[in-house]
């Protein structure tokens, strides 16, 4: 476009007007059509999840605000492998910032320490490298959940409504670091009451999910809790008490929030979930890289988004934010 007016205008006499024409449009597209930096987002999880729909809002709202572009990775189904490819894919286009669910700390250490020494900034979002900070990788700051807590938070809120039985912890992607801290936190509550736990693989599939929970119940029928670790868990295990006639006999505790999650809290096939405000994770992040590249401030360690719990007590004061994809 520029290029034609260029020529329209060398080859016209008296082309004032068409100079004034030419450099307005050169100033719209400066200011609109090239974004000063470009920030990617590369997560574990993926759009089928509706948790990431929510992150990736706040990453598009923050980058609109900014003047950022941004562009979100993220594997269809948990793979580890995919999602080591996609950061690689993101560092090759040498972007000017990274931002990264740090799910396998050791399967992400080569390729974002080569990032950062490339001299591009690292930020990690959700799960963090919890190893001690001499092993860790170098990246600015962490912006999410105290996975571990979220654990302990649950269980605590559970016993707070009875005595379990026996629990079991649904995880849907197992050797994902921050699930692993969270039923680790649940575990380690329980087992001090002496309560029989185990964790269930239930895979990312709900059809399978619901299926493996139904079986653990015919085999452990004196299971009387279900933890939940993300709304993947979540969804078949509400669908689970409602099919199979067990509201109030098993009591669910999730991670996490969706409209599904908030009306099974409402009518009590949920007991409580564990807020992280996921749409901070990613519209922080934007805000921080854009920070530290104009001046070079960054928050340092850990901005904590949760987690803090929502049950019947306050569910209504979430239940809006839920609905317009904020939380």
């Amino acid at each position: 476009m520029v290029e034609f007016l260029m020529k329209y205008h060398t080859s016209h006499k008296g082309g004032s007007r068409m100079r004034r024409v030419l450099i307005f449009l050169m100033v719209v597209l400066a200011v609109f059509g090239f974004s000063k930096y470009t920030f990617y987002l590369v997560s574990h999880g993926g759009p089928a999840d509706p948790f990431w729909a929510v992150v990736m809002k706040g990453l598009k709202d923050a980058g609109e605000k900014y003047g950022v572009e941004t562009v979100y990775l993220g594997p269809e189904k948990y793979s580890l492998k995919e999602f080591i490819d996609l950061v690689n894919s993101a560092i090759a286009r040498k972007p000017d910032g990274l931002i990264v669910t740090i799910t396998n700390p050791v399967a992400l250490d080569e390729p974002l320490r080569k990032a950062i020494k490339m001299g591009i900034p690292v930020v990690a979002i959700n799960v963090p490298d919890t190893r001690p900070p001499e092993e860790a990788i170098p990246y600015l700051v962490y912006v999410g959940m105290d996975e571990y807590l979220a654990g302990v938070y649950a269980a605590r809120r559970m016993l707070q409504e009875f005595t379990p039985k026996r629990a079991v912890i649904a995880i849907h992607e197992p050797g994902h670091a921050g699930l692993e801290a969270r039923a680790k936190g649940i575990m380690d509550v329980l087992s001090e009451k002496n309560i029989p736990v185990e964790k269930l693989d239930i895979t990312t599939d709900p059809t399978k999910a619901l299926s493996i929970m139904k079986s653990y119940l015919m085999k452990h029928p004196d299971t009387d809790a279900i933890f939940t670790l993300g709304p993947l868990g979540a969804h078949p295990a509400i669908q689970l008490v409602e099919e199979e006639g067990l509201k109030g006999k098993v009591k669910i505790g999730a991670i996490d929030l969706t409209t599904k999650i908030i009306e099974a809290i409402k009518d009590g096939t949920v007991l409580f979930t564990i807020d992280q405000q996921q749409y901070l994770q990613g519209y922080l992040p934007v805000v921080f890289l854009y920070l530290y590249k104009e001046y070079g401030l960054i928050p340092h360690e850990k901005v904590l988004t949760g987690p803090s719990i929502v049950d019947k007590s306050n569910v209504d004061v979430v239940e809006k934010t839920v609905r317009e994809g904020y939380r």
